[in-house]
């Protein structure tokens, strides 16, 4: 039995953020077995949640509760789809574009907001975090980290400079955490 030819779409799909609902969308897209997709982006500051660690003594932050680090793997978003590491920061309706943080368009045929919840606290005090991008007019502050900085594993990790400092018994450092999220309570 022969099977039945995948119908091709070329429509260009934007999905923005890698929350668990886009990346589930995307898994959806990609698993219709009739279908063929040929242009679906993927726009989210730091990539896919498993880029930013190698093991999971690493992973600071909650596992999804939708995905492991295992079935993202499996899912091979990065062979499949286009993965860009950026934000975004103004959508142009009228043409269909969306504008990343580095003036990079990206035009769409359809656009997903899949983004998470994100804490705005440090934006409006005029401050980012010392891993996030820096629009512009905003004051980088690097004892401040963001639980959304998609950094956070590296500056945390084991033997980083940012732990060490933390953890010097001979010099007491102070280190405030504030939410109420369980990514925040894992951070701790």
């Amino acid at each position: 039995m022969l099977s039945e030819p995948k119908i091709v779409k070329n429509s260009r799909i934007v999905v923005v953020g890698a929350s668990d609902t886009s990346i589930s969308f995307v898994e959806a897209l990609l698993s219709t077995s009739y279908l063929h997709f040929t242009s679906i982006v993927l726009v989210a500051p730091g990539g896919l949640p498993h880029h930013h660690y190698a093991c999971k003594s690493e992973n600071l932050r909650s596992y999804s509760t939708s995905y492991t680090n295992q079935e993202l793997k499996r899912l091979m978003l990065e062979s499949r789809v286009r993965v860009i590491n950026a934000r975004m920061t103004d959508i142009d309706r009228s043409d269909k574009n969306i504008i990343l943080h580095d003036d990079t368009v990206i035009p769409y045929d359809t656009l997903i907001l899949g983004m998470g919840i994100q804490d705005k606290t440090l934006n409006s005090l005029g401050y980012v975090s010392r891993g996030i991008a820096n629009p512009g007019e905003m004051l980088r502050a690097d004892q401040i980290l963001s639980i959304d900085d998609p950094h956070l594993y590296q500056h945390l990790r084991l033997g980083g400079s940012l732990i060490n400092m933390l953890t010097d018994k001979k010099r007491v450092k102070h280190c405030v955490i504030y939410g109420r999220s369980l990514s925040t309570y894992c951070c701790i």
